[in-house]
């Protein structure tokens, strides 16, 4: 652990290579330089730098070293109104397998076409695929997800949209959030997020957040039609370390 930057070990093991994350705020940029010189020395191949919109010194800085903007991150919050009433959709229940189904696999690649690790052309290694299909795995399995919910109209059919849920003290979170391509425009995204806040409100969850890309029109367009207000942007740059 350094106090600018920590090596992450989840990621490095992953990836196959070593990978870090740094916070950086009015770093000018012979500072900068000295951190990037301090990766190297520790052999790191990937570092994800993390920079406010409104640090005009630091991304110029990072853009300066050759650092690749691959998300604006933008984090919308709710609150949910225990007086409030959602409609249950008999189609979505909890997804009661331990492993993932192939069709979830591929509603969960279809929910990061704007993930950093797919726009970055660097991984050269499928990385996106992997980490995504790492996450629903996991998920169904409950080990990063407290719930998995799932849209499937017919009993043994295949699964149409999904969602993944976390809870931590009052506050929830939505994670993966997908419909299959051949079933959209029937409101299956919407009717995903409104079973979400009647598990959240059994939960006593007051608060929920998910977060999505500025890329990602549609959804900032959606969340913010089902009331999600805005909390923060953060700029997320890759910089890959010869």
């Amino acid at each position: 652990m350094n106090d600018v930057f920590k090596i992450l070990e989840w990621d490095s093991k992953f990836f196959g290579y070593k990978v870090a994350s740094l916070r950086l705020q009015n770093h000018k940029f012979n500072k900068v330089g000295t951190i990037i010189k301090k990766l190297k020395e520790q052999d790191v191949r990937l570092a994800y730098i993390f920079v406010s919109p409104e640090d005009e010194i630091s991304n110029y800085n990072i853009m300066k070293l050759s650092g690749l903007l691959v998300d604006q991150k933008i984090t919308f919050f709710i609150r949910l109104n225990e007086a409030e009433t959602y409609p249950d959709c008999k189609f979505i229940k909890p997804y009661t397998l331990n492993y993932s189904s192939e069709k979830l696999k591929l509603i969960a690649l279809q929910s990061g076409i704007y993930s950093r690790f797919k726009v970055d052309p660097n991984f050269k290694n499928k990385e996106y695929e992997k980490l995504y299909t790492e996450w629903i795995d996991k998920s169904v399995r409950r080990e990063i997800a407290d719930e998995v919910l799932v849209y499937r109209e017919e009993k043994d059919g295949d699964e149409k949209g999904l969602i993944t849920l976390g809870t931590k003290g009052n506050s929830g979170s939505i994670g993966l959030l997908a419909v299959d391509e051949a079933a959209r425009g029937k409101s299956i995204g919407r009717k995903l997020v409104q079973s979400s806040f009647l598990y959240f409100k059994e939960k006593r969850i007051s608060i929920v957040e998910v977060v999505t890309q500025a890329e990602n029109k549609s959804a900032c367009g959606f969340y913010g039609s089902m009331d999600f207000k805005f909390k923060e942007t953060i700029n997320i740059y890759h910089l890959w370390i010869s």
